[in-house]
């Protein structure tokens, strides 16, 4: 764990003017596992054992996997007949989203402690923006240790968490150290960390962008710096600014409290929602099959037609 001093952690993001009053703390706190960490807690008998939170059907799909699990490469969304057979010895638990919901108001109840301003992402992580605080403390880092250490007393789970002056810087923070771990990412530590890092290690690049970067000759945080916005814009459109900005370690983003409401909802609805994309999909694929057959019908008619003059 990097503990910053009070002055670096106060300093003002890399470029801009010296100025303690507007430089932001931003917490991003993620629970491990969420979901199966939870069965794990609840079920002594699958301690230690890769676990799977989903369905095991044949069109099931893995909602969490344990880090038990994740060393044999099973992850969220996967269909769990591609889970089973990476992890033979997978175990699979029906999901309780009842009890998930639960806990996750525990946790951010101890958010409440510290600050109004949480901007839950999903039951199970949410970006803190401690700048002003309720007790007055003013080490973002203390912050952070405090709700793990209260979150893991509470309820019998570990959290992971960065800190630094914007929500990018955050997000990565957190990444860096899981599982229970703590990183501070500071102002003068910004700029050369997100250079050295893979492209498709940043929040908010998923591996299809990832790939197109990487065809472009973008491979590192440094070798995105090193293009042009207009050129960024061109090939990434809207996004292709935000890519420009994080590059360089600046993200002005604010902490949005007025999230909450809509994340809990999408939340969850999300995997209900999933099986019936899913559902919706197989229909698909069986009225298209029933419309070729039909123009297949027609087609053959017509020929008939056409050979009896």
């Amino acid at each position: 764990m990097l503990t910053p001093d009070a002055d670096t952690e106060t300093g003002e993001a890399p470029g801009a003017a010296p100025d303690a009053a507007r430089q932001r703390k931003i917490i991003h706190i993620d629970m491990d596992a969420f979901y199966a960490s939870v069965e794990q807690r609840d079920d002594p008998q699958l301690r230690g054992k890769p676990v799977a939170v989903g369905g095991s059907q044949l069109r099931g799909v893995v909602a969490a996997a344990s880090y038990e699990a994740r060393k044999f490469g099973v992850h969220s969304a996967m269909p769990s007949v591609t889970a089973k057979r990476k992890c033979p010895e997978l175990i699979f638990v029906k999901p309780r989203f009842d009890v998930y919901r639960a806990i996750s108001l525990e946790i951010r109840e101890i958010f409440a402690e510290h600050t109004a301003i949480i901007e839950p992402l999903s039951l199970d992580e949410a970006y803190l923006d401690v700048t002003e605080n309720r007790r007055g403390i003013a080490s973002a880092t203390e912050i952070a240790e405090d709700i793990r250490a209260k979150i893991r007393a509470r309820t019998g789970l570990t959290a992971s968490a960065g800190v630094s002056f914007n929500k990018f810087l955050a997000k990565l923070a957190s990444d860096h150290r899981k599982p229970d771990g703590l990183f501070v990412i500071t102002p003068k530590m910004g700029p050369a960390f997100v250079e050295a890092l893979a492209v498709r290690k940043f929040h908010g690049v998923g591996p299809a962008t990832a790939a197109r970067m990487n065809a472009l000759g973008i491979e590192t945080g440094l070798d995105l710096k090193a293009q042009p916005l207009a050129f960024l814009q061109q090939h990434f459109g809207k996004v292709g600014s935000h890519y420009y900005w994080i590059a360089r370690s600046i993200d002005e983003r604010p902490v949005r409290a007025d999230r909450v409401r809509k994340s809990i909802g999408a939340e969850n609805t999300f995997f209900d929602d999933l099986f019936h994309l899913r559902s919706r999909a197989r229909g698909v694929a069986a009225a298209h099959r029933q419309g070729l057959a039909v123009l297949r019908g027609l087609r053959n008619a017509w020929a008939h037609r056409d050979a009896q003059g």
